[in-house]
């Protein structure tokens, strides 16, 4: 049921994700964050089963972190989405888990980048990315309004014609949506759509 929407803009990569919590057909948190941040610069947006996610994202934050001090050097965002990648399909092979994750980051040489990351393992980098099950609504929407080099200001209010969407046509109403963005300033939240 969770709900993650992705845009890769120019300089910039910004996200929406819903603040719920579910179990079965019971809603048992809404003011849940599915943000983990990595280092100044990323973020990874996150949903799955929570004690999954809380398990796998502590381990990538510490392996993470121990890679840099052992070397001394930041990881850029395409590394760190490849770590996460060898990652996820080695517990694919050992202990599955249901997470899958958007990771959205700024580099000062690539600029902003988005990467999908599924509970196989699978990669991809994209310029807008729709999790859950509204991603049967938005996917169209996205394809046809998203631009390449659109600005923040534009971006905001595309998310927030996903957000009214999904309040008119999505079974159980996501009220809120926690937006957050990364740029060469870092990672901030905008607050709620």
């Amino acid at each position: 049921m969770d709900t993650i929407i992705s845009l890769n803009g120019k300089g910039f990569g910004i996200c929406a994700i819903d603040t719920l919590s579910f179990k079965s057909f019971l809603i048992t948190k809404t003011n849940l964050n599915k943000y983990i941040e990595i280092g100044k610069n990323k973020f990874l947006a996150v949903s799955g089963y929570p004690g999954d996610v809380i398990q796998f994202t502590d381990f990538l934050q510490k392996t993470i972190q121990l890679y840099t001090l052992k070397t001394g050097l930041t990881l850029s965002t395409r590394s760190v989405a490849n770590c996460i990648r060898k990652e996820l399909s080695d517990c694919l092979r050992k202990n599955p888990i249901n997470i899958n994750l958007t990771l959205i980051g700024f580099d000062k040489i690539y600029g902003s980048s988005l990467y999908f990351i599924d509970y196989l393992g699978s990669l991809q980098r994209m310029d807008f990315c729709v999790q859950g099950h509204s991603s049967l609504i938005l996917s169209s929407f996205l394809d046809r309004y998203y631009k390449q080099k659109m600005n923040l200001q534009e971006a905001i209010e595309i998310i927030k014609r996903c957000a009214n969407i999904i309040k008119k046509r999505f079974l159980i109403p996501q009220t809120k949506l926690l937006l957050n963005i990364v740029d060469e300033k870092g990672c901030r939240c905008l607050g709620i759509v």
